[in-house]
């Protein structure tokens, strides 16, 4: 990559961070609105999450930040969706853990059903990505690149399918009426560090961005790369609230 092209991305640099905050507060006032309101407000915050989440799903493949085929975009994204559809429906979430197993462990177990079937959901997503992904490049005809074109090819899967994450929100919210102050602090001051880790790595990620030349505006892609990693922080947060709570 030449230092023109490493100037251009660069330059985008205020843009793509802009981008990647305003995907974050949009994700938090929903998620707040859907922790503190009323039922009819809280169906209504629910719907917007998932449009949310669909919404940067496919402004991330459309803007795809890496070097890959349409196919291996499209693997990515059937992922993502796949892991949306688990968390947002109790019913593709009890293929993977029935609500009577939850039951039957432990009240906590029941209280954490959700998270469980998610968690249980990314493990198969990310084992089901990998083969696919690896076969995919085994079935090229010009193998050229495969480690590269295998790497983007699973990174931008396993993002997509960490975004769905983002549906815990409201679990993380409701800590602050559920967790003493000092404990919910320390939650939310290890989630702004995790924020600005992710932030200071996608200015990496631009800096040495190589993406397909026929994507126009590959900088979105990668402002929204971290807001879907971003996605197992809020899972974890949000067990670490059910826990104790």
């Amino acid at each position: 990559m030449n230092a023109e092209t490493i100037s251009q991305w660069n330059a985008k640099r205020g843009m793509m961070l802009a981008c990647q905050a305003l995907a974050y507060a949009l994700f938090i006032v929903t998620g707040v609105i859907w922790a503190v309101a009323g039922a009819g407000a809280g169906i209504f915050a629910d719907i917007i999450t998932i449009v949310l989440m669909v919404a940067v799903l496919a402004v991330f493949h459309w803007y795809w930040p890496f070097r890959a085929t349409v196919i291996d975009r499209a693997i990515g994204c059937v992922a993502g969706l796949l892991s949306i559809v688990v968390v947002t429906s109790p019913a593709a979430g009890n293929l993977l853990v029935p609500m009577s197993e939850a039951i039957e462990r432990s009240p906590l177990q029941y209280e954490m059903h959700a998270e469980t079937q998610w968690a249980a959901a990314v493990a198969g997503l990310l084992v089901l990505l990998t083969i696919v992904s690896f076969a995919r490049q085994m079935l090229r005809e010009e193998r050229s690149h495969l480690i590269r074109a295998l790497s983007h090819c699973v990174t931008g899967g396993a993002a997509s399918i960490a975004l769905a994450g983002w549906y815990f929100i409201p679990y993380v919210v409701s800590g602050a009426f559920t967790l003493q102050p000092a404990l919910f602090a320390g939650i939310i001051v290890v989630m702004v560090l995790f924020v600005l880790v992710l932030a200071f790595g996608s200015v990496w990620w631009l800096k040495e961005l190589d993406p397909d030349p026929a994507v126009r505006a590959p900088w979105v892609g990668v402002a929204m790369l971290p807001v879907m990693l971003y996605g197992l922080v809020v899972f974890a947060a949000a067990l670490v609230v059910q826990l104790a709570a």
